[in-house]
């Protein structure tokens, strides 16, 4: 009797055991499938970023940190999921371009003094979006030790700076579009926006070439507007005066034809 009994609690035991080992491994199998989600989501991101964010705006630490990211990236996702040969591709091509931009040399001021080529908003507010996303991946990158404090601080540094020059290069370029379309008041309004978000720029020393543009066009451009509106009043002017004259011709019309009525 007592061995029936030692019998059924050993199967018993079994039983919930297994059921708890069940759920065990349905739970990191479930965790691993989200883990994978997220994976997949950031490094797609990552890529979005690194193909949709204008060269002119990424300096070398902030080129590298993306590199060294992305390379992360794919491979936690092949030691979560499974390897591809499509990532281990990728992983290699990133490893020569990651070591080609670690021997290139600094050019800030050359970058700097062009303009970006954004001229449409829904442009500028993805590429604002992926500098924002930027910035919570490099926190992460600091805290992981992928990249040191420092170089962390650099990142963040340029995309401050990333962040004002979206704005200046949309104005800029809607003003060269505006003008091209011979609409002066908004070209105006547009290269007036552009100046003073040069003008509170933290990298504003370094855009001396564009503030020197901006004036001369607005200069140009007041100008043409106060043309426009001398000769709209002088045409006012002489519409009224040709008026004028016609009215006085057929009141003296109207007197002669009264004189021989009489």
């Amino acid at each position: 009797m007592d061995s029936f009994v030692i019998f059924g609690t050993l199967i018993t035991l079994t039983l919930v055991g297994s059921i708890f080992l069940k759920s065990y491994l349905e739970k990191k199998r479930i965790e691993r499938a989200r883990e994978l989600v997220d994976l997949h989501d950031d490094l797609r991101r990552m890529q979005n970023a690194m193909a949709m964010i204008p060269d002119l705006y990424l300096d070398i630490p902030t080129k590298i940190f993306m590199i060294k990211r992305i390379i992360q990236l794919i491979e936690k996702v092949q030691e979560v999921g499974n390897e591809t040969e499509g990532l281990t591709i990728l992983s290699q091509d990133l490893e020569g371009k990651l070591a080609k931009t670690l021997n290139s040399k600094d050019d800030s001021v050359k970058r700097l003094s062009q303009w970006g080529k954004i001229d449409n908003p829904d442009t500028a507010h993805e590429v604002r979006s992926m500098a924002k996303y930027l910035h919570g991946q490099i926190l992460k990158c600091v805290k992981s030790n992928l990249v040191p404090r420092a170089h962390g601080a650099r990142v963040v540094k340029n995309l401050k700076v990333i962040m004002h020059r979206i704005g200046l290069d949309l104005n800029y370029n809607l003003a060269k579009n505006a003008l091209r379309a011979k609409k002066m008041r908004p070209a105006l309004g547009k290269l007036k926006m552009a100046k003073s978000l040069l003008l509170k720029s933290p990298i504003k020393q370094h855009l001396k070439s564009q503030l020197t543009e901006l004036e001369s066009l607005i200069s140009k451009t007041e100008k043409t507007l106060v043309e426009a509106r001398k000769a709209s009043a002088q045409a006012t002017a002489n519409k009224l005066s040709s008026g004028m004259d016609k009215m006085e011709e057929d009141e003296a019309w109207d007197n002669k034809k009264n004189l021989y009525e009489e």
